[in-house]
């Protein structure tokens, strides 16, 4: 069986610091773009633009994408380090297949220039380097 993440939410409080409880959901898909939906204030839910949320809870909102963020950054599916000696390209290798191509991978580089991912299979891909490299790229697997 294969196992694909398509998307995750967390449903929040919030208490202002008038006192009222807010809650709400923020939700990141498989593209990993990220929304808030269902803000419900203490009059029940919001359904239009002329109700007004407080600062604190907004921050809380802003706190609350941080978080959902971090969370699925450390739950990526496979990590690592590829160091470049000289080189343009380097591949990486999963331990175990993945049953299609449907991940996306983050890649981090300290200097600034390009890398790419090619050749994406179900047993790995390649990073490429848009200049002869010398130095680390990481990488984060995300299904």
């Amino acid at each position: 069986m294969a196992l694909s993440r398509m998307q995750t939410e967390i449903t929040y409080k919030s208490t202002a610091i008038t006192g009222g409880e807010y809650y709400f959901t923020v939700v990141m898909d498989m593209a990993q773009a990220v929304s808030v939906r269902d803000i419900k204030a203490p009059t029940g839910l919001i359904r239009d633009s002329a109700t007004e949320i407080p600062k604190d809870v907004s921050e809380d909102i802003q706190t609350a994408i941080g978080n959902l963020e971090d969370l699925v950054a450390q739950t990526s599916a496979t990590n690592g380090t590829l160091t470049f000696t000289a080189e343009t390209s380097k591949a990486v290798v999963f331990a175990t297949a993945y049953a299609n191509t449907n991940y996306r991978v983050a890649l981090e580089t300290g200097d600034f220039i390009p890398v790419r991912v090619t050749t994406k299979t179900t047993t790995g891909f390649t990073v490429e380097a848009g200049i002869t490299y010398t130095g680390n790229v990481g990488y984060d697997v995300f299904v």
